[in-house]
């Protein structure tokens, strides 16, 4: 009973889509829905009209025709055919492999956190990350034991990080990471530091470099970016006090210009010996927290108005004045959301983003595991791939190791994918290494075969992705088939081309047109001596270029030269003049440059050889070529449109 009532209801489906087809091409049916989704995308009008559809119509049968024509030549099994549309099939598939709700949840996470920064000092016991379980628990249990004595104020944070020195950054033994933000740090790390709240010390966190304990000392609203200019006095690390007081004495006489009223990128370009900013006024690319030593960032956020100016300080490098170009407040949500999702995909959230894709799809799809092919397998091959050395070898390598499959189908599909284990050995022999874990790559395979079965499913799924690949697998044939029917050969075909513009010459005809040159003088004193040159290149005593260096001796470009021929509309100075031969002009512009109008020679209507007009003459042959391929597939395939259906549009 299922099984009829199942086929009645297909066929009532079938019933439904006949009575909505809008075009047939031989055996083929294309459906209203379908014409409307390339109608609407490619239509601007907004009031439509029988005329208007039924021209829209004809321009997509035309399309269908060539397509008919690209399948049955076969294209979409050309080599070059499938590894195109296969590209674009990956990039096209990127925005439906996602758990959306959690990308949407890790954006608005990041955005939410770039508005704060947190200032942190931090205990670090390094660790591998593919250390074994025993090694990781010491790890564990010291910074453990480092926290209990901290908490127990037998020790400060700062004398603990600098017994552990793993976590110290440069220029600071005590373990403090001054103001970061999102981004800034590995997310495990971020997600610690902005749950633990000021004076607290987190619980051990575990990151890729090992673990952590972290102590938070300020949560602040996020500074943004400032843009400065600096004029610096090096010293560097390690000078002595000669060399340290020459730098400030340095900086103080510069601070004394400044304060006389001395521009600051004048004093910066003259004094400051960070030559790179000092050609630019001491200007900085702008900046954010965490990008400068403390010292500077602190000054640097430290002044409020544009325009001020530090006192002196010293860093590490040298004596500093800084004085602020501009704040950059945090952007609003929408201007920054691309810029997140790309750091997200570079950032360790991207393999979060992605194991929630598996966990999504797990819970999507059913799967059944083949557990004793799998023990077998697994008896074979575990020791071999821990080396990294198996080979692959199986007795019964085609046994199936698990299958896929959708839970609520419609039944005219069926859509289990079964694993073998022969493609499991091939994703071990290609991913292997010593150390391999070969559950861990069970693991990972199976993630993959979800994502492969997921984007198999694509077309079923989405309506809106299938038509959207169907147009990319049409445009690409259709490119291909039109590329050698009609714009290469076009081209490529010298007899035919030579022929078509023997067959229409006539349409390929020069105006009245004239031969000449335009002088364009700088001033009246140039325009005096070209005239005086023009009478003398006449007689053949001077040339275009020697005239052009006299007169450009001493101010570039005081004259310009342009000789060709000219039909009427294409220069309004020769339109201007009469078309005799000799000076037919002498123009003053409204700048006062003068323009000087040579005509050599009055040219007749006449036919334009093919080399004249070659673009014009292989366009118009594209076209013929063109509607000769449509007239011979409107011969070849009945068509047949269905008006009625058609314009229901018009009631929409």
């Amino acid at each position: 009973m299922k099984k009829i009532g199942l086929s009645i209801l297909c066929g009532v489906f079938a019933l439904v889509a006949t009575a909505q087809n809008v075009l047939t091409i031989e055996d083929e049916k294309i459906s209203l829905e379908e014409f409307k989704s390339v109608f609407y995308k490619n239509n601007n009008n907004t009031e439509l009209t029988k005329d208007y559809l039924d021209e829209y119509m004809q321009l997509f049968v035309n399309f269908k025709l060539k397509v008919r024509n690209a399948d049955e030549l076969e294209l979409d099994t050309v080599s070059a055919f499938i590894t195109e549309l296969s590209g674009y099939q990956k990039q096209l598939a990127k925005p439906y492999l996602k758990n959306k709700e959690f990308d949407e949840n890790m954006l608005q996470e990041a955005y939410e956190r770039m508005k704060r920064d947190i200032k942190a000092s931090h205990i670090l016991i390094k660790i591998d990350e593919k250390a074994p379980v025993k090694e990781e628990k010491i790890a564990y249990d010291k910074i453990l034991s480092i926290r209990s004595d901290i908490m127990a104020n037998k020790i400060s944070f700062a004398e603990a990080a600098r017994k552990n020195p793993d976590g110290n950054t440069p220029g600071s033994n005590d373990g403090n990471l001054n103001y970061f933000t999102a981004f800034m740090m590995v997310y495990d790390f971020e997600s610690a530091a902005y749950s633990t709240e000021i004076g607290e010390i987190s619980m051990p966190i575990k990151t890729k470099y090992g673990y952590h304990i972290i102590k938070v000392t300020d949560k602040r609203e996020a500074v943004g970016e400032v843009k400065v200019a600096h004029i610096m006095f090096k010293s560097g690390k390690g000078a002595d006090e000669k060399r340290l007081n020459e730098a400030k004495d340095n900086i103080n006489k510069v601070a004394e210009l400044l304060k006389n009223g001395e521009e600051f990128a004048d004093v910066a370009e003259r004094f400051s010996e960070d030559r790179s900013t000092a050609v630019k006024g001491g200007s900085l690319p702008a900046f954010g927290v965490g990008k400068m030593v403390p010292e500077f960032e602190t000054v640097a956020f430290g002044l409020k108005e544009i325009g001020a100016v530090s006192a002196p300080f010293r860093t590490e490098y040298g004596w500093h004045i800084i004085t602020l170009l501009g704040k950059n407040d945090i952007p609003l949500f929408e201007e920054v959301k691309l810029d997140l999702k790309r750091k997200i995909e570079r950032d360790s959230r991207g393999e979060l983003s992605k194991q929630a894709l598996y966990a999504k799809l797990k819970g999507e799809y059913n799967i059944k595991h083949k557990t004793s092919n799998f023990s077998s397998l697994r008896k074979v091959a575990v020791s071999q791939v821990k080396d990294g050395i198996w080979r692959g070898e199986y007795k019964d390598a085609n046994a199936i190791l698990f299958t896929i499959w959708l839970p609520t189908v419609d039944g005219c599909i069926d859509n289990r994918s079964q694993i073998s284990i022969s493609s499991f050995i091939e994703y071990i022999i290609s991913h292997q290494t010593k150390g391999s874990d070969f559950d861990a790559m069970y693991k990972n395979f199976v993630n993959e075969q979800f994502l492969a079965y997921e984007e198999s499913q694509l077309e079923i799924k989405y309506p809106e992705y299938k038509a959207l690949l169907k147009e990319y697998r049409e445009g690409i044939m259709l490119f291909d088939l039109t590329n050698e029917k009609v714009w290469t050969k076009a081209v490529e075909d010298t007899v035919g081309l030579q022929n078509y513009y023997n067959a229409n010459s006539s349409n390929y005809m020069w105006e009245n047109r004239v031969n000449a040159t335009i002088y364009s003088c700088m001033d009246l004193a140039t325009a005096k001596y070209v005239k005086r040159a023009i009478y003398k290149k006449h007689r053949g005593s001077i040339t275009d270029a020697e005239m052009l260096t006299v007169a450009n001796t001493n101010i570039p470009l005081s004259l310009q030269i342009n000789t060709k021929k000219f039909v009427k509309g294409e220069n309004k100075n020769i339109d201007a003049v009469d078309w005799r031969i000799g000076i037919a002009g002498d123009i003053k512009t409204k700048d006062g440059s003068y323009i000087i109008v040579d005509i050599h020679e009055v040219l007749a209507v006449g036919v334009k050889k093919l080399s004249e007009t070659r673009g014009k003459v292989i366009s118009d042959y594209q076209n013929t070529l063109e509607a000769e391929w449509i007239t011979s597939l409107q011969e070849k395939y009945t068509v047949t449109i269905n008006k009625e259906v058609l314009y229901t549009l018009l009631k929409q």
